[in-house]
C-alpha cells in the first residue's frame, strides 16, 4: 500500500464516506432536469399543456424550490449528517413515489417542486458540503468522487426510462424510482456513515483543519463580497442554458433537428463518461494548483458543445455535443464547491454553500421558461444558441476578473 498513488490510497481508506455521497449524488436525479425532461412530452399530452405552460409549471416549482433552500441549506451546519441525510432520503422515496399520482397542473406543480428541493436541493447540497468540510488537502478529488454518481446516473437511466415509456406508463417509472430510493439508500446510510478505523478522519492527512489563519466568512458578509457578485453569473449561467435546453431536448432533438431520440438518450453514455473523467481531473488539478486557478475556465467546452448544437445537421454529432456537455458539467462541481472552501472558509460552509446551490436552482428554474418561450413565438434555434454562446463567455471573464483580484 506504501507504493499506491495518493488518490488510492486516499480512497481505500475513505470509501465508506465517499460511497455515501456517490449514493446520494446518484438518487438527485428524480429532482433533475434531465431525468423529468424525459417524461415532457407525455405529461404535456396527458395534461394538455403547450411548451411554455409545461416550462412555466416547472420554473414556478423550481422557484420555490430555490426560496425554501435558502432556509433549509442552513440545517447541514445544524443537524447530525446521518439524520438530515436519512430523513431526506426517505422524504425523496415517498415524493418520487407520489408522483405517480400527478393528475393535473396544480399537482404536477407540487409534484416537481418536491421532487426538486429534495434532489436537485437538498440531496446534492447534502453530499457535496460534507465532501468539502470532511477535506482540506483532498477537497476537490473527494468532490469528484462523490459526483461520480451524479454521471452514472446520467448514463444509465435516461436509456432506461425511454425504453420503459415504450413498455409501460410513467407512473408506473415513478413508482419503481421511488422504490429504487428506499431500497438503495435507507437499509445503506448507517453502514456508510459509521466511523470504524480508517474511515473515521481520525488520520491527519484526511480531517478538514480548521485554519487559524483562514478567515471564516457568514453568508452575510459573503454576500457583501464583490468577488461573489462576479462569481454569482458564472455559477448561474450552465444550470439556466443547460437547463433549459435538456428540459425542451424531446422538442428540440425529435423536431427541430429531426434526430432520433432513442439515440440522443444513448449518447448520454459519452456525457456521462466525459464528466467523470472532467471531474476527477479537475479535482486533481485543483488540490495541485487551486479552485481560484481553474473555475474560470470550466465552461469553455459548453460553450463549444453549443456552438456544435446549434450550427451541425448530421445526428451523429450528438456523441461529441453531450460528450463536450460533460465536460463542463463534471468540471463545474469540484470548482465551485472548493472555491466557496477556498474564499469563504469551512465554519459556515452549509449555509454559503447553499447560496450558490440557491443561485443554479434560481437560474435552472429561468431556462425552460426562456427556451419554451422562445420555442412557442417560433425563435430559431440558432438565435438561441448564439445569445447563450455570448452569455457564457461573458460570465466566464467577468468570474476571471473576480478572481484576479482575490
Amino acid at each position: 500500500m506504501a507504493n499506491w498513488p495518493p488518490t488510492l490510497i486516499f480512497m481505500r481508506r475513505e470509501w465508506r464516506f465517499l460511497i455515501f455521497g456517490c449514493l446520494l449524488m446518484f438518487w438527485t436525479s428524480p429532482g433533475q432536469t434531465y431525468l423529468i425532461s424525459l417524461f415532457g412530452d407525455v405529461l404535456r399530452l396527458d395534461f394538455k399543456l403547450s411548451h411554455s405552460q409545461f416550462g412555466g409549471i416547472y420554473t414556478s416549482a423550481t422557484l420555490v424550490s430555490a426560496i425554501t433552500l435558502w432556509s433549509a441549506g442552513k440545517l447541514v451546519d445544524r443537524l447530525k449528517l446521518i439524520h438530515l441525510a436519512w430523513w431526506v432520503c426517505f422524504a425523496m422515496a415517498i415524493c418520487a413515489t407520489a408522483f405517480s399520482q400527478v393528475q393535473g397542473p396544480i399537482s404536477l406543480f407540487f409534484g416537481i417542486l418536491l421532487v426538486r428541493f429534495l434532489g436537485q436541493g437538498m440531496m446534492a447540497h447534502i453530499a457535496t458540503t460534507a465532501m468539502a468540510r470532511r477535506y482540506a488537502l483532498e477537497r476537490g478529488r473527494a468532490i469528484a468522487i462523490a459526483g461520480f454518481g451524479f454521471p452514472i446516473a446520467e448514463g444509465t437511466l435516461p436509456p432506461l426510462i425511454t425504453f420503459g415509456l415504450t413498455l409501460t406508463n410513467w407512473q408506473s417509472i415513478w413508482v419503481f424510482l421511488g422504490l429504487a430510493v428506499a431500497a438503495t439508500t435507507l437499509p445503506t446510510m448507517h453502514f456508510l456513515l459509521r466511523r470504524p478505523i480508517n474511515q473515521d478522519g481520525t488520520r491527519t492527512a484526511f480531517r478538514p483543519p480548521i485554519s487559524s489563519n483562514q478567515r471564516h466568512w457568514t453568508r452575510a458578509e459573503m454576500l457583501r463580497d464583490k468577488r461573489f457578485l462576479m462569481i454569482a453569473p458564472q455559477v448561474m449561467i450552465m444550470s439556466s442554458v443547460f437547463t433549459g435546453i435538456i428540459f425542451h431536448q424531446t422538442h428540440i432533438i425529435g423536431t427541430i433537428k429531426e434526430w432520433d431520440f432513442l439515440w440522443w438518450s444513448f449518447c448520454f453514455a459519452a456525457f456521462a463518461v466525459c464528466q467523470v473523467s472532467s471531474s476527477f481531473i479537475t479535482g486533481w488539478l485543483i488540490d495541485q494548483t487551486s479552485a481560484r486557478v481553474v473555475t474560470p475556465y470550466v465552461l469553455a467546452p459548453f460553450a463549444v458543445s453549443l456552438l456544435l448544437l446549434g450550427v451541425v445537421e448530421a445526428e451523429f454529432w450528438a456523441i461529441a455535443i453531450l460528450a463536450t456537455m460533460g465536460l463542463s458539467a463534471g468540471a463545474t462541481n469540484p470548482s465551485f464547491s472548493s472555491l466557496w472552501a477556498e474564499l469563504y472558509g469551512t465554519q459556515h460552509l452549509g449555509a454559503i454553500r447553499s447560496v450558490g446551490a440557491v443561485l443554479m436552482v434560481f437560474a435552472s428554474a429561468l431556462g425552460p421558461l426562456a427556451v419554451g418561450a422562445a420555442l412557442d413565438s417560433a425563435i430559431d434555434l440558432e438565435i438561441i444558441i448564439w445569445i447563450s454562446v455570448i452569455m457564457t463567455a461573458g460570465t466566464s471573464i467577468l468570474c476571471w476578473l473576480g478572481l484576479k483580484s482575490a
